[in-house]
């Protein structure tokens, strides 16, 4: 009023939020002219107040909307690179560590095609809130897209601290999701990334949390810290994408084999074929550093039946093999092809192999989504003579009940619980219940994952029957499996090295 008055100005315009009289709030938009006389001098007012009440609670709604992802209500990528740059400049300013955790959820993409994208769905509604419950108030959680989480630290302290935070989130994870009367469990694989260090800006860390994050997806530990070492290795992803389709045409797919032994007396009672990639570049690649971009470029039934081909044809060409089964990992996607006993059938009269040679290993994640069909099929596979295996049992969600309905002939379990397993292990007690419902329903269980003495002779005090892993040898490619047979193996003998 004091400007208009001394005619600094003549008009005055303003969104101000004004109460009521029942104490509630509105918001109004004030709009004021000042008329003046033939001398300039300030005659009166003309104001217009208008209510905006509605319209500044819509842009209110639409800048929320913008910065938050529409699933979870959790902060999405923008509002996540604006608090991160912010966390930044106030961790410079006060000379304080920050870090960045990027998160990927293990087997989400399994959740989805077991049980739906509904349940998916609600799934990573969840996820949030599980993870906040671990930090404080002033971090962040963020959803990036998909089933990719990231999380700001602006006061972790240092990186132990950041380790003991992403610590907290995966153990927080591995408690039972209740979603519709089903019970999911899902882990989780974190990278760090810490400031300075690592970078000072939200790009150079995004990019550097994402790298450790694949190595800790690859190397399966959980939660790692960004190396330059890993940043060198780490291949380009988008490259990558695109050389992946050219693989099979190009002949770059290759199979390593690996033997499974029977733990009374180590005599080989099956040979493994495990699918890898010899990239041009990057040398001989494991499928953790591929599948997963196969499964996002919906490639994986095809390299399911490449390997299912490949292992086949070297079956029926094996000398110091013959006679023994040959078990094909096959993929979720492939699981739940109706025509999958076709194809099998195809490539068995192809390879001219005996159905009998064949043993096909079924993830315990595709098991539940439609149980009537997976009998029906299962029991097509059967019928043919094929083997059946239930492999990483102990990560899905399989039950007695649904085991039972099922025409299986092997379960086998997942890797990570046979690792480092000893008397004192909190593993124990899965493989002892894994071990003992196999045989109460008159299966054989396998153990993968077999790295040391004290591993293999615990798995048979535990009546496992079988075993597979770096203590017997690493996967060979075939002309190496050829004079590792011929040369035998005993079980009480040194290890090969595990790298």
């Amino acid at each position: 009023m004091a400007e208009l008055l001394k005619g600094n100005r003549d008009h005055y315009r303003a969104e101000l939020e004004f109460r009521r009289r029942d104490g509630g709030t509105a918001w109004g938009s004030v709009s004021l002219s000042l008329v003046r006389g033939d001398e300039r001098e300030p005659l009166y007012l003309i104001g217009m107040l208008e209510d905006i009440t509605d319209r500044k609670a819509q842009t209110e709604l639409l800048e929320y909307q913008a910065l938050h992802d529409s699933l979870t209500d959790l902060p999405n990528r923008t509002l996540l690179h604006d608090r991160l740059q912010q966390a930044i400049l106030t961790a410079q300013r006060e000379n304080r560590i920050l870090a960045l955790l990027t998160m990927d959820l293990n087997r989400f993409k399994d959740v989805n095609d077991t049980f739906g994208h509904h349940l998916g769905d609600v799934l990573l509604q969840q996820i949030g809130p599980r993870m906040m419950e671990q930090l404080r108030e002033s971090d962040t959680v963020a959803r990036l897209g998909g089933d990719e989480f990231a999380v700001v630290l602006p006061t972790a302290g240092d990186e132990a601290g950041a380790i003991n935070a992403a610590r907290r989130i995966l153990q927080a994870l591995q408690k039972p999701f209740l979603i519709e009367d089903r019970t999911l469990s899902v882990g989780g694989s974190i990278g760090i990334a810490i400031t300075p260090l690592h970078g000072s800006d939200p790009a150079t860390l995004m990019r550097r949390a994402d790298i450790a994050m694949y190595v800790a997806k690859r190397n399966r530990s959980g939660c790692a810290v960004y190396s330059p070492e890993a940043d060198q290795q780490s291949p380009g992803r988008l490259q990558l994408m695109a050389e992946l389709r050219d693989a099979v045409k190009n002949g770059d797919l290759v199979l390593h084999f690996q033997p499974q032994v029977d733990l009374k007396d180590g005599r080989v009672v099956a040979i493994e074929a495990l699918i890898r990639w010899q990239h041009p570049r990057h040398g001989l690649m494991p499928p953790e550093e591929f599948l997963q971009l196969a499964e996002e470029m919906n490639l994986i039934e095809g390299l399911s039946e490449w390997a299912l081909g490949a292992a086949l044809a070297q079956t029926r060409a094996w000398t110091g093999a013959r006679g023994l089964p040959v078990a094909v990992n096959l993929s979720v996607p492939s699981v739940q092809n109706p025509a999958l006993p076709e194809l099998i059938r195809a490539q068995l009269e192809r390879s001219s192999v005996r159905p009998e040679r064949l043993k096909v290993e079924i993830p315990e994640a595709s098991l539940s989504a439609d149980v009537a069909g997976m009998a029906d099929l299962l029991t097509t596979l059967r019928k043919m003579g094929v083997k059946i295996s239930i492999d990483d049992f102990g990560t899905g969600y399989s039950s007695l009940a649904l085991l039972q309905q099922l025409p299986v002939d092997e379960l086998k379990i997942d890797r990570s619980f046979v690792l480092g397993l000893t008397a004192s292990a909190d593993e124990l007690a899965i493989v002892r219940s894994a071990i003992d419902l196999g045989h109460s329903l008159g299966l054989e269980v396998v153990a993968s994952g077999v790295e040391n003495q004290a591993a293999w002779d615990l798995l048979a005090q535990l009546g496992c029957d079988a075993a597979q892993g770096y203590l017997v040898t690493r996967p060979l490619p075939n002309r190496q499996l050829e004079r590792w047979l011929v040369a035998g193996w005993s079980p009480h003998r040194s290890p090969e090295p595990t790298r």
